[in-house]
C-alpha cells in the first residue's frame, strides 16, 4: 500500500511540475526574465525555506548537525540543475512547453534513473536493486522506451515548426537551436534529484523530530525481526522486540538511529547493521529541497536579475498586481511539484530513486503536453506531426508502467 501511495504521490508531482508553468501563457506584461525571477525566488526559497523553519522544530539547530559534505554534494548538484532550469524556461518561449517536456522527460529518466542504481543514494536508496538485477533490467527497458518516445516527439516538433512556416507564424529562436539548448537541459535535468537522492538521508533525519502517541519506520539491515512500523508511547518511548525501551520524544530520527546501534553493538549477538529511523513528516522533505538546491536557486535567480539589468525592467516587476500573482503561483507549483517527487521517492522504497523519477519525468512530461494543447501551440498543425506526438505521450506514460512493475520485483 505504501508503494502505491508512492507512485500516486510522485505521479502527481510530476503532473503538477509539467504543467505548473501554465500562468506564463495569461502574462502581457511580464517577459521570460520576470516571471522567472518570481517564481524560483518563491519556489526555491522563500516557499521551501518558510515551510522548513515553521515546520521542523530547531529547524537551525538540527541543520548544524548535518554534515558539510552532504549539503556541498546536493549543491554542486543542483548548479547543474540550475543551469538547465534556466534552459527549460527558455526554451519554453522558443521551441513551447509540450515539445520541451517530451524531450526533457525523455532524456533526463535516462540519467536520473539509471545512475542510482550503479551509485547508490543515501538512506534507504543504499539498498537500490543494482542494475543487472531484475528490477534493474526492467527499468533500464522503460528507460529504452522513453528514448524511443523522445525520438518521435523531436519528429513531431520539427512537423510542427514546418506547419506553422508554411502558416508565417514564427517561434521565438531557431528550433534546431532551440532543440538542442533542450537537450542539455534534458540531460542536466536529472541534478535535481540527484541532489534528494544523494543528500536527503542526513537532511531528513536530522529535521525530523519524533513525537509521543506517533508510529515511525525503522529498517536495520540483516535484522527483519526489528524492522518495520512501531508505535511511540504517549510517553514517548519505542520499545523494539528484544531491546531495552528507548526514550525517545522530542530529539531526530538520526539520534533515534544512534542510540538503537548502540545498543544493537553491546547487545550479546551484536548487530552491525545500518540503522535508518523514518517519520514521514512532510516538513523535512521540503528542507532537503530548502538546503539542498541554495546552489540552483542562485544560478537561476542571478540569470534573470542579469537579463532585469540588461534589460533595464526591474520597475516592469510592480506594474501589474496580476502577473506578480501569476509569477508566484509558478513558484508555489515548482515547490509543491518538487517536494511531491522527493516524499514519492521515499515512500516507493530502496528503488525508489530510480522508479520514482522516472514516473515523474513520465507523468511531467503529460502535464506539459496537456498545457501545450490547450494553449494553442499545437494549433492549426495537423495529420503527421500530431500524430507522432500522440504516440511519444502514449509510449512515454507506458514506459511509466514499466517503471511501476520494474518497482515490484526489488525483492526478487
Amino acid at each position: 500500500m505504501t508503494a502505491a501511495w508512492g507512485l500516486l504521490v510522485v505521479a502527481l508531482g510530476g503532473l503538477i511540475m509539467g504543467s505548473g508553468v501554465w500562468p506564463f501563457k495569461l502574462m502581457r506584461q511580464y517577459r521570460f526574465e520576470h516571471w522567472w525571477f518570481i517564481g524560483m525566488l518563491v519556489g526555491l526559497v522563500i516557499m521551501p525555506w518558510g515551510i522548513t523553519l515553521l515546520g521542523c522544530p530547531n529547524a537551525l539547530q538540527s541543520l548544524s548537525r548535518v554534515p558539510l559534505s552532504a549539503i556541498l554534494l546536493g549543491n554542486l548538484f543542483a548548479v547543474g540543475w540550475g543551469i538547465a532550469n534556466v534552459l527549460c524556461g527558455l526554451c519554453y518561449v522558443r521551441i513551447g512547453v509540450a515539445l520541451t517536456g517530451a524531450i526533457l522527460a525523455g532524456l533526463g529518466v535516462s540519467v536520473g534513473a539509471i545512475t542510482p542504481m550503479i551509485f547508490k543514494g543515501s538512506g534507504l536508496f543504499r539498498s537500490a536493486a543494482d542494475l543487472n538485477s531484475p528490477a534493474g533490467l526492467t527499468v533500464c527497458a522503460a528507460v529504452a522506451l522513453m528514448l524511443v518516445g523522445v525520438l518521435i516527439a523531436s519528429l513531431a516538433g520539427f512537423g510542427r515548426d514546418r506547419e506553422l512556416k508554411k502558416q508565417q507564424e514564427s517561434l521565438s529562436g531557431g528550433f534546431l537551436t532551440g532543440l538542442l539548448m533542450t537537450v542539455a537541459a534534458g540531460i542536466l535535468s536529472s541534478f535535481m534529484a540527484f541532489a534528494f537522492v544523494y543528500s536527503q538521508d542526513p537532511i531528513v533525519s536530522n529535521l525530523s523530530i519524533i513525537q509521543p502517541s506517533t508510529s515511525i519506520t525503522v529498517s536495520i539491515d540483516g535484522r527483519d525481526d526489528l524492522s518495520g512500523s512501531h508505535a511511540v508511547s504517549e510517553k514517548g518511548i519505542l520499545a523494539l522486540p528484544g531491546m531495552d525501551p528507548l526514550p525517545v520524544a522530542g530529539i531526530s530520527a538520526r539520534q533515534v538511529a544512534d542510540r538503537i546501534e548502540q545498543q544493537l553493538s553491546t547487545a550479546p549477538a551484536p548487530g552491525k547493521g545500518s540503522v535508518l529511523v523514518q517519520t514521514g513528516q512532510i516538513p523535512p522533505t521540503f528542507g532537503v529541497f530548502a538546503v539542498g538546491l541554495m546552489g540552483g536557486a542562485l544560478v537561476n535567480l542571478a540569470y534573470a536579475a542579469h537579463l532585469l539589468r540588461k534589460n533595464k525592467s526591474w520597475g516592469v516587476l510592480v506594474q501589474s498586481g496580476r502577473e506578480l500573482f501569476l509569477a508566484v503561483l509558478i513558484g508555489v507549483n515548482f515547490s509543491l511539484a518538487s517536494a511531491l517527487m522527493g516524499e514519492g521517492m521515499l515512500l516507493l522504497g530502496a528503488l525508489g530513486a530510480s522508479v520514482g523519477f522516472g514516473i515523474q519525468q513520465a507523468m511531467q512530461m503529460t502535464g506539459t503536453q496537456l498545457l501545450g494543447f490547450i494553449s494553442g501551440e499545437w494549433k492549426g498543425v495537423h495529420g503527421k506531426p500530431r500524430v507522432q506526438m500522440y504516440a511519444a505521450i502514449a509510449i512515454l506514460v507506458a514506459a511509466a508502467v514499466v517503471m511501476a512493475f520494474g518497482n515490484t520485483l526489488t525483492k526478487s
